[in-house]
């Protein structure tokens, strides 16, 4: 068998460790390499030779120096073999690699070169994702962490009876064990690194480099360590079946408070006990700290976090300790999915449904639950996907027999779900109430003072308010380089862009008329919690959305806050809903709960089921019962009437129904192709693409457009877009016609948004 057949079935098996084959020896010869560049024309593998001193070292996931053109650049060794490929005489030689070690997995190579094919993306852009969070784009951005450490050699030195300070640092060492990082000794000792030095020279103390690893804080929360009801033993025998058979996907569907997290750790312990190795996701930052918390509880010292809220100098660390095999357990948001485990058995997706799981920038845009799917396919492993509110194209494929489903219908100890009432605005309206507070609501938040019960408000946009408008001429304060309106945010008196980011004071007068009659319009969480503190003084509250949680750690900060009783009130946008569990929360108030249903687009309805019914959750957890306030203008929707009764089946039913007759994923792929730039080019691009697509054969009953995008310009570039319908992966879509000049071309498969 030659290297080329053993990278075969390296790429069949994903690398799989474990798995054991007999091979003879051949000498490697040849690379196929990736180039560092981010260009559609140098998408492909180029062969090297390894010269004779590195074919001992070089593996599949090396990162490598080679020449490209008049250049020197970094490049991902994929592929291994001993035949020669191009001609001799334009073969060139691999100049080094980059690291001792292969900085990728085999099997997340294999993962690169499927996202990159899947998504139309670039296989350098896909392989990005696996390298250390230093390490891309060519980039070292931060290194190893190094210290002195201190030894003492001498425990009784001879020091000058006037040497107080010498005698000071050994005295230091000697109570600590007589070894001690430099920076804590001399911060101990209150002394500088010469009397090091001076001690050093006379062999007292011996100093050398080490490397220090920049730790991240785990905080364990307290484990019960719960009986599992029936049902869950039901979940976690399921689990582990399929984890023995045919390793189809799990789809957990367990209703709020049901103990999913416990069916988790359940079969993670068994996954473990295996020698393999398990990834938990998450869907927000804000949900980290206090899964960390509990994971680390149940297995000490075997877990660790990766996420963006960490500095880059953490998350490098973290890799690297994830990838030496020092942990097992992998907790973190979207990209932990490639987290570099070597022994990987186990993937989990936490509220599976959420939005946030895919990733909406770069050329690739993937979803996290294929990838974590495919990942496993690689290495032998199982995903798990649990959700108390299912996307729908997760719990179709159940029915149909791709995923197996495992329910949880009951929450533990037999607790009720909440009761959830709708109250119908424009009735409140009607009688006179112009509060932003239904009278119902504001019954029950006045019963809460002088309690130590907690609620939770949800109102899914932030800000003070959404838009300024001058009631003399009808000027609306619009975002210079976005096709939206900038929304004002109180505390810091400034007009904002949530798409660009541009800011700038809120002027006195208007700029078109000049006019001093400038009004705010709509409801953000800054001014909700501006008029809880007007009218509710008792009622301490605290904020959790983008604006409160900027700085590091403020997310953990503020959820323990609230853990603690410090604040009665939890007020937010979205990140409220999700997978927290306060015992005290009895209620919770959702404000505008109809907002979503307002976009253009296909999911909009599922979307506004399950954020009412996820907040909904967090209500009732504990010993007493909850209570769900939801405030519309719109209360007969179906997807309001289905979370009202706790009904996800009958949500179900109704959206297939019309994803059905629309030709909506999961019946049929939708793929979005998006072009931005110039006005008139980027018209005259997605135009291009359009004819192209025609001429290749797809049907114009299936495609949609070329039209604007709803939100015709960000960031200064004008969007058009056009939506295909297909019965599979649309195929060449790495062919589509170039759009030329200053404009981009972005393919998105099932785009979560249209806008």
């Amino acid at each position: 068998m030659g290297v080329s057949e053993i990278t075969a079935l390296v790429r069949a098996c994903g690398g799989c460790h474990g798995l054991f084959f007999e091979v003879k020896h051949v000498e490697k010869l040849y690379a196929g390499v990736i180039v560092d560049v981010r260009a559609e024309a140098v998408n492909r593998i180029f062969q090297y030779a390894i010269p004779e001193r590195y074919r001992a070292t070089i593996e599949i996931g090396h990162r490598v120096l080679v020449p490209f053109g008049r250049r020197k650049l970094e490049g991902y060794v994929v592929e291994l073999t001993d035949e020669l490929e191009v001609e001799k005489e334009r073969l060139r030689s691999i100049l080094k690699p980059l690291d001792p070690e292969p900085a990728i997995l085999p099997s997340l190579v294999e993962l690169a070169r499927w996202m990159g094919e899947t998504y139309a993306g670039l296989f350098s852009e896909a392989l990005q994702y696996m390298l250390p969070p230093a390490r891309r784009y060519g980039r070292e951005r931060v290194g190893v962490k190094t210290a002195q450490l201190v030894t003492l050699l001498e425990p009784e030195p001879q020091l000058r009876k006037n040497a107080w300070v010498q005698r000071r640092v050994v005295e230091v060492l000697q109570a600590r064990g007589g070894r001690l990082l430099a920076p804590e000794l001399l911060a101990l000792a209150e002394t500088s690194t010469s009397t090091l030095r001076a001690l050093a020279e006379r062999g007292i103390i011996a100093l050398e480099d080490v490397r220090v690893e920049r730790k991240v804080e785990v905080e364990p929360l307290p484990d019960p360590q719960l009986v599992l009801t029936a049902r869950q033993h039901e979940a976690v025998a399921t689990i582990l079946a399929e984890l023995e058979g045919e390793r189809r996907p799990v789809l957990l569907h367990g209703v709020t408070g049901s103990g999913k997290t416990e069916v988790y750790l359940q079969v993670i312990a068994e996954v473990l006990r295996r020698g393999r190795q398990a990834i938990v996701l998450v869907p927000e930052i804000a949900l980290t700290p206090q899964m960390l918390g509990r994971f680390a509880a149940r297995f000490p010292d075997r877990v660790t976090v990766l996420h963006s809220a960490l500095s880059l100098g953490e998350r490098f660390d973290q890799w690297c300790k994830i990838r030496e095999g020092r942990v097992d357990v992998v907790i973190g948001a979207r990209s932990a999915v490639f987290a570099p485990l070597p022994r990987l058995g186990l993937i989990i997706l936490d509220e599976e449904h959420e939005r946030t799981y895919k990733q909406e920038e770069g050329s690739i845009r993937y979803q996290t639950r294929e990838v974590a799917i495919k990942r496993c396919q690689l290495t032998g492993g199982q995903v798990v996907l649990g959700s108390a509110t299912p996307a729908v194209e997760s719990y179709h494929r159940a029915l149909q027999g791709q995923y197996i489903l495992a329910e949880l219908p009951e929450r533990v100890e037999s607790r009720p779900l909440p009761k959830i009432e709708v109250v119908d605005m424009r009735e409140e309206f009607a009688q006179g109430n112009r509060s932003m507070f239904s009278r119902r609501l504001r019954e029950e938040l006045e019963d809460l003072v002088g309690t130590e019960r907690q609620a939770i408000i949800l109102l899914n946009r932030r800000g003070f308010a959404n838009f300024v408008l001058c009631r003399e001429c009808g000027e609306v304060l619009d975002c210079p380089n976005c096709q939206v309106s900038l929304t004002y945010h109180k505390g810091v008196n400034r007009l904002k862009c949530h798409y660009c980011l541009h800011q700038e004071v809120l002027p006195q007068k208007c700029p078109r008329c000049a006019s001093r009659y400038l009004r705010q319009f709509g409801v953000g969480t800054e001014q909700l919690e501006e008029t809880l503190a007007q009218e509710f003084p008792e009622l301490k509250t605290l904020r959790l959305d983008a604006d409160t949680t900027r700085r590091k750690g403020a997310h953990s900060a503020i959820l323990r806050q609230f853990a603690q009783g410090q604040a009665q009130v939890l007020i937010g946008t979205q990140m409220v809903a999700k997978g927290l569990d306060f015992p005290q929360v009895t209620l919770v108030g959702v404000l505008a709960a109809d907002l979503s249903l307002r976009f253009p687009d296909i999911r909009s309805s599922e979307r506004t089921f399950q954020l009412l019914t996820q907040v909904a959750g967090r209500s009732g957890r504990g010993e007493l019962p909850g209570l769900v306030i939801v405030q519309a203008y719109e209360p007969g929707h179906f997807a309001i009437e289905a979370a009202r009764s706790h009904d996800y089946l009958g949500f179900y039913r109704k959206e297939i129904g019309f994803r059905r007759a629309l030709g909506y994923p999961p019946f049929r792929q939708l793929t979005r192709i998006l072009c931005s730039g110039p006005q008139t080019e980027a018209e005259e691009a997605c135009r291009r693409i359009a004819a192209h697509l025609l001429a290749r054969g797809i049907p114009q009953m299936d495609l949609v457009g070329p039209f604007p995008a709803p939100i015709g310009r960000i960031q200064g570039r004008y969007r058009w877009q056009v939506l295909v319908k297909s019965d599979g992966p649309l195929q060449g879509l790495g062919e589509l016609p170039s759009a030329g000049g200053d404009v981009q071309v972005t393919v998105d498969l099932d785009p979560l948004y249209m806008l």
